[in-house]
């Protein structure tokens, strides 16, 4: 149907449900089992991220994350009072309704590759700050029961302090420990041992954080952050992306589990009603806040929208306060209805996001520089992509493969515009231009690659990143061999001969077919690559084609 089969596990899980045909009578082990999905997420998160990231997107995290939250929380809190809910009630809803949920919002960006755009990165950024508010509003609902002997103030200070005592003894664990450990695992040449090494530490990650009384996934994120640093990251993501995916979509059934269809109708007057406040609220105060830090209209429109749900740990909020009694049952149920409605209706929320910011003139193609750079503000180690034609849109399809933040640059509008329909991070602008490579942060990037065939413009471009940009690697593409060394004299760091990789790869497909194993082939065309194609350049480079 062409909508997001997250709606699917939603459905499935609603069938099969107690509330449903009652197929799954163990309801509460599944929600044990499903809590890993999450857990997986927030691990791959932490692989696609690095320290160094993640400090460039503290303003995002930690300012724009924490005024969400905040604002939020205060909005909800004053909206429930106005309900003739009384103050410790209204603190709990404030605090459950303020997050969003981390497992749907990133599906839908990876279902739509949208990761490395602008509203890509901001979400993550928010969702980071979300996880770690969960924290406190954990600590507070003890309190608001009066199950504590102690003031908010040192119950806070106390779980900060657990919560840092958990972080620091994960990342010296880890810093001392994963490199070894993995280097010893990879000589083994065992894909069982290293899928359940693997599985040790991310899962020991999360019990560390649970025993500080902290969230699993928070363990599991940090775990990933440690293990993005090792040479065996991509192995590392390879053996863990099946639990994801498997725990995942169980995590989205077991959210259509919790569909009290009865309920739902008894209450679907109060449920509709409170969800579209919900949504509404979130999107304007998102909205908001997009256009406070300096963000345009559509981006600003698409984050609200994907970020309009209840979350994952409302769950786990509402519940808690339930069983220690500062939630009414009923209004417990509710706000849980509320939740997985909400949940349940993002990716379409999202499909109207991008709608909107395409079919209108919210946003113009044509950006000044100072537009663009606060685009582009949050990216560090991303590659630039000179040209978008079809060399160009292969390039970007493989660094979405591999989670690499990058963005694009091209003069044609009709691509540009082309491109932000399909969700990509492009602007249009002139490479020669320093101010326009100024805008897209060349100076944090660690690659530039110029997809475009106009030899004069590649040469342009070289010189101005190698004059004034010289610490970034730069990658062009050439007809052939015959002026390597101008190019490599420019400051090229890699140049693909277009010839000759065309050559490689039929001769290699000649060599499959006569019997070659394919690590012979692959070994064959490393060394025709090596020396930057010294053995091609032998034959002769004017040959004709």
């Amino acid at each position: 149907m062409n909508i997001s089969p997250v709606l699917g596990y939603f459905v499935a899980g609603a069938v099969i449900g107690s509330h449903g045909f009652n197929l799954i009578h163990s309801a509460e082990a599944m929600d044990n089992l499903a809590e890993f999905g999450v857990v997986f997420l927030l691990f791959i998160i932490g692989l696609e991220l690095t320290f160094e990231r993640l400090i460039a997107m503290r303003i995002h995290v930690f300012g724009f994350g924490s005024l969400q939250v905040i604002v939020t929380m205060v909005a909800i809190w004053c909206i429930a009072l106005a309900f003739g809910v009384n103050t410790n009630i209204a603190t709990v809803i404030g605090g459950g309704l303020a997050l969003s949920s981390t497992a749907i919002v990133l599906q839908v960006l990876q279902e739509k590759g949208s990761q490395a755009s602008q509203v890509g990165r901001l979400s993550i950024a928010v969702l980071l700050m979300q996880d770690f508010a969960v924290v406190p509003l954990i600590v507070l609902v003890p309190l608001l029961a009066g199950n504590s002997e102690h003031s908010l103030i040192s119950s806070l200070a106390g779980s900060l302090v657990q919560a840092a005592i958990a972080l620091v003894l994960i990342f010296i664990t880890g810093r001392l420990l994963l490199r070894p450990l993995f280097s010893v695992i990879a000589k083994m040449e065992s894909n069982e041992v290293f899928t359940s090494t693997t599985l040790l530490i991310v899962l020991g990650a999360a019990f560390i954080t649970e025993q500080f009384h902290l969230s699993l996934a928070l363990g599991a994120f940090v775990a990933g952050l440690l293990v993005a640093e090792t040479e065996h990251r991509h192995s590392v993501e390879h053996a863990v992306l099946p639990f994801k995916d498997l725990f995942l979509g169980l995590f989205f059934m077991t959210v259509g589990m919790s569909i009290n269809i009865d309920l739902l109708l008894n209450k679907l007057p109060l449920i509709t009603l409170l969800s579209i406040i919900l949504i509404v609220l979130k999107t304007s105060i998102i909205y908001v806040l997009c256009r406070f830090f300096g963000f345009k209209s559509a981006p600003a429109i698409q984050a609200g929208l994907l970020l309009a749900q209840g979350g994952e740990f409302a769950f786990i909020l509402f519940r808690l306060a339930d069983e220690l009694d500062v939630l009414p049952s009923e209004i417990a149920q509710v706000l849980m209805m509320v939740t997985t409605v909400t949940m349940a209706f993002t990716p379409l929320l999202s499909g109207l996001g991008d709608w909107i910011a395409n079919s209108s003139s919210i946003e113009k193609v044509i950006l000044d520089d100072e537009a663009i750079e606060t685009d582009t503000q949050d990216l560090y180690n991303h590659v630039v992509v000179a040209g978008f034609g079809r060399v160009g849109y292969m390039v970007t399809k493989m660094l979405t493969a591999e989670h690499l933040s990058y963005v694009v640059v091209d003069i044609q509008s009709k691509i540009v515009k082309e491109g932000k329909s399909d969700s990509f991070p492009i602007y249009l602008g002139d490479v020669t231009r320093c101010e326009i490579l100024k805008s897209v942060g060349i100076e944090r990037a660690q690659a530039l690659v110029l997809s475009i065939k106009n030899e004069v413009t590649i040469k342009k471009v070289v010189s101005l990143v190698a004059a004034n940009f010289p610490h970034v690697n730069i990658v062009i593409r050439l007809p052939d061999l015959s002026n390597v060394e101008v190019y490599r004299d420019l400051g090229a760091s890699k140049i693909i001969p277009e010839t000759s990789e065309i050559g490689l790869q039929l001769g290699g497909a000649a060599l499959s077919l006569s019997g070659i194993s394919e690590s012979g082939v692959t070994s064959l065309k490393s060394r025709f690559r090596k020396g930057n194609y010294s053995m091609l350049k032998d034959l002769g480079s004017d040959k004709d084609e």
